[in-house]
């Protein structure tokens, strides 16, 4: 006989642990499942399970979103194809290695296999899985339609990565350019003007006004570094402060809303995220309350959350969902229109589909305008500053060309 530990659901849904001896694993399932108990973990041995636990949640924090939508994808296929969700699981494991997904993929197999719904599975992994994703699988449960809806999860997440991608690489342009010029400045400040500075003043040559204002500026900073120091640790823990307070947040969020060239783009993002995720959950049967409680989750912005909170209330109370998204300044006047439009006539669905589509195309033509505005405005700043400090280095120069040419 073995001595097998563990963990399982009773008929309540309550978590049980404990051990049992049997021939093999299989015959502990069958003793188990003969108590009534839902086992999500077994293991030959004594010792505690909760180590394997741990490195299970470890590995779930490393899972990259692409390996998601791998996963999505294939297993779509082969659900479609007529595999059987253990079999493709299986398939799927022979060929995902060692790698964090791999292990949390092997838990989840692992659930399915002593009878625990797939949804309820990957529902113990939240971070890996998004909330959309279980519900979706939840609701594919109910209506047989897994493998089509696994592809509708792929396509959604490839759609979502493509959006936070554009909007990241449009702000990392300005902030490495920014970076560049702040680095280049300090080291021609702390160690290029220091060498030009004994050069004039060993010829005692009356400097132009630019230069000896950039002087000044460098010898503050070698003699009072430890005040800029101190300033900019006070800077950066006022603005951690800042962002961590819901106050803050909620200015933070509504500056991204407001600014003129990036609150257009976030504008359109938020649309969006938000309506396609709505529509993708109504499509797919989830109850509007629960899809709404979803899009909450990932608004991403204190003022949206807001919104969303109202638009709960508001159906809960009996009003329809239209009435407080139209009365909103978040929601632009056609888009709220198209959903009053959409809620009457009962293809709710499919309008919020149509306007994630539209306000995409439109977040592309925001991220192309935020671009083409930020360029010019990144070489000005260049300009002004590590060009600035260069005329004003070399002016003393040109200044003794011209004494000496006369």
């Amino acid at each position: 006989m073995v001595q097998y530990t563990y963990k399982a659901r009773d008929t309540q849904g309550s978590p049980v642990s404990g051990t049992i001896e049997a021939r093999d694993q299989a015959d502990a399932l069958r003793m188990l499942q003969r108590d009534n108990l839902t086992v999500t973990q077994i293991r030959v041995g004594a010792t505690p399970i909760d180590e394997d636990d741990i490195k299970t949640k470890l590995a779930a924090k490393r899972v990259k979103r692409e390996e998601v939508i791998t996963f999505a994808t294939q297993l779509s296929v082969m659900l479609e194809t007529g595999v059987p969700l253990a079999g493709a699981l299986d398939a799927f494991l022979q060929n995902a290695g060692a790698g964090p997904l791999g292990r949390v993929m092997r838990a989840v197999s692992f659930r399915v296999t002593a009878g625990v719904p797939f949804s309820s599975a990957i529902a113990e992994f939240k971070g890996v899985f998004p909330s959309l994703m279980i519900s979706l699988m939840r609701a594919s449960e109910a209506s047989g339609s897994m493998g089509s809806m696994l592809n509708q999860v792929a396509q959604y997440l490839q759609k979502e990565r493509k959006t936070v991608r554009q909007i990241k690489g449009a702000l990392t342009y300005p902030a490495v350019m920014i970076l560049l010029a702040l680095t280049v400045t300090s080291f021609l400040v702390a160690w290029v003007l220091p060498r030009f500075a004994k050069i004039y003043a060993s010829r005692e040559a009356a400097l132009p006004l630019p230069t000896r204002i950039v002087m000044s500026i460098s010898n503050f900073v070698q003699s009072q570094w430890w005040v800029i120091l101190a300033v900019a640790i006070a800077l950066a823990g006022a603005g951690i402060s800042i962002y961590l307070s819901a106050a803050g947040r909620r200015w933070l969020d509504m500056l991204k809303l407001k600014l003129p060239v990036i609150g257009p783009m976030f504008t359109q993002y938020y649309i969006t995220r938000t309506m396609r995720t709505l529509g993708t959950l109504l499509s797919a049967g989830v109850p509007l309350l629960d899809a709404i409680k979803i899009v909450k989750q990932i608004a991403g912005n204190a003022h949206w959350l807001e919104l969303w909170e109202r638009t709960e209330a508001a159906i809960t109370s009996g009003q329809p969902m239209s009435e407080p998204l139209s009365d909103s300044w978040l929601i632009p006047a056609p888009v709220a229109q198209m959903i009053t439009a959409g809620d009457k006539t009962g293809r709710l669905p499919e309008v919020l589909d149509r306007i994630a589509d539209a306000s995409e195309n439109d977040l592309d033509e925001a991220i192309k305008t935020a671009t083409q505005l930020i360029e010019p405005a990144m070489i000005v700043f260049m300009g002004l500053t590590i060009g600035g400090i260069a005329i004003a280095l070399l002016l003393p120069i040109f200044t003794v060309a011209n004494t000496m040419s006369k």
